[in-house]
């Protein structure tokens, strides 16, 4: 019985290897292992880039408005600086074109405050150095007389004529006359031209030249 068993599981392996030697045989040679199906990428967040604000309107009118104080102040300092025969003051600040974003017409906003502030200021310094020029002469007065409107070509003879009616003193009066300041105005010029007060330097001058204009020397005696 024992023999028996033991033939039939000899049998029975037997079979089994000769099942496998069949299939190995049949399998085709060079053939590959079947690719283990790759794993998924995370495809990376993509970035929004934020959008510049537009410039409203109201930005832009304001900014404007800066532009063109900034321009004024521009021209009366270049004005104040040729009567002391220097150049005149920097190039205002490059305007941003419209479509430009917030950002560009609030640092132009800025600049141009900045140089309307600072040119009217150097304005009233310059004013305030005509005015009060120091020293002594006729001379020191040309600056101021350009200011109010005196020919450059008449430097010379407006130079001569201040040492010789004021010693260059705008507050020089003549006792006998009246006749007043820096051009030793007759009452009845400064009175007639409805100048209430000849003591300020810059009225002396700006009604010599207007008497110069309409009667030349005339007025000195020239």
């Amino acid at each position: 019985m024992r023999v028996r068993v033991a033939t039939a599981v000899l049998i029975i392996l037997a079979a089994l290897v000769m099942v496998t030697v069949a299939v190995v045989a049949a399998r085709p040679s060079g053939a590959a292992e079947p690719a283990a199906s790759p794993s998924p990428t995370v495809s990376p967040t993509p970035t929004v880039s934020p959008t510049p604000d537009r410039a409203s309107g109201a930005l832009v009118k304001r900014a404007r408005r800066h532009r063109d104080r900034a321009r004024s102040a521009r021209k009366a300092l270049k004005r104040v600086r040729a009567c002391f025969g220097q150049r005149g003051p920097v190039r205002l600040w490059k305007a941003p074109k419209r479509s430009a974003d917030a950002k560009a017409w609030t640092k132009a906003l800025r600049k141009w405050r900045h140089q309307s502030a600072d040119w009217r200021a150097k304005v009233r310094e310059g004013v305030a150095k005509m005015r009060r020029p120091g020293g002594s002469g006729a001379a020191r007065w040309w600056p101021a007389a350009l200011y109010c409107g005196w020919s450059p070509s008449l430097r010379g003879w407006f130079c001569y004529v201040v040492q010789r009616e004021s010693g260059g003193c705008p507050q020089a009066v003549n006792s006998s006359s009246l006749c007043w300041g820096l051009l030793q105005l007759a009452p009845c010029h400064w009175q007639s031209h409805g100048v209430a007060w000849i003591r300020d330097v810059f009225n002396q001058l700006r009604l010599g030249w207007k008497l110069y204009r309409g009667s030349g020397a005339s007025p000195w005696a020239l």
